[in-house]
């Protein structure tokens, strides 16, 4: 079994299966009430930030797109920023869509100035 330390306290909470349902329960019944001026997310900027920060986790560390309804991530989702609207997994599907067009067509601009340049210095040759 698994200890971690509240940083609000310092009291240890066990942290069983990787699961931050021990750490939630702690905050919610000792903390919540505790701290009025936790920044909250109001903002558009600020929620994109957070729905751009959750696709990079998902892309860059191959996680699956369904990992945001798992119950675990939720909970520390919660922890972290309260006010918080999770992604569903389709909302997420259509950001990877996305930013998959965008990225295929940054490589095919790169590669067709990367040709342009080789069959220019090829002709200059002749």
């Amino acid at each position: 079994m698994e200890q971690v330390k509240c940083r609000i306290c310092s009291t240890e909470l066990s942290y069983l299966n990787k699961s931050a349902s021990s750490m939630l329960r702690h905050y919610r019944a000792r903390h919540e009430n505790e701290v009025p001026d936790t920044p909250r997310i109001d903002s558009a900027s600020s929620k994109q930030m957070l729905d751009e920060a959750v696709l990079s986790f998902i892309l860059k560390d191959c996680q699956p797109l369904s990992i945001v309804e798992s119950e675990g991530f939720r909970e520390l989702v919660q922890v972290l920023q309260p006010s918080y609207v999770l992604l569903t997994r389709k909302t997420i599907k259509q950001m990877v869509a996305k930013k998959y067009e965008k990225e295929w067509e940054r490589v095919k601009k790169e590669v067709q100035q990367a040709v342009a340049l080789t069959f220019g210095n090829i002709s200059t040759l002749k």
